[in-house]
């Protein structure tokens, strides 16, 4: 390198996306890339491409949406549970009792 030049410094904007890379912009690159193929096949690689990947970011995301579902289902489950067996009883035994002064 020559005496004085400095390089020049990546931007830090290059290496974030915009955006988060799922399912919907994954299929309006996917229509963009469309139009290229319908002109010229020498585009269908990467249109195969991101076909796969739109068909992963759509099971990713209903895999997730599935998890986040039982997960809710099963808090539900526990405060429901939580909540019936908060009743009070005389007969409840008390936490600072040994069972042999019963």
């Amino acid at each position: 390198m020559l005496l004085g030049m400095t390089r020049p410094r990546p931007s830090p904007q290059r290496n974030r996306p915009a955006q988060p890379v799922d399912a919907a912009r994954i299929e309006a690159a996917l229509m963009k890339v469309a139009a290229l193929v319908a002109d010229d096949p020498a585009f269908a690689p990467v249109f195969e491409r991101l076909e796969a990947e739109l068909a992963a970011a759509v099971q990713k995301e209903r895999r997730l949406s599935e998890a986040q579902r039982r997960a809710r289902t099963l808090l539900a489950q526990k405060a429901r549970r939580a909540t019936s067996s908060a009743t009070c009883s005389s007969d409840a035994p008390l936490p600072y009792r040994s069972r042999s002064s019963r």
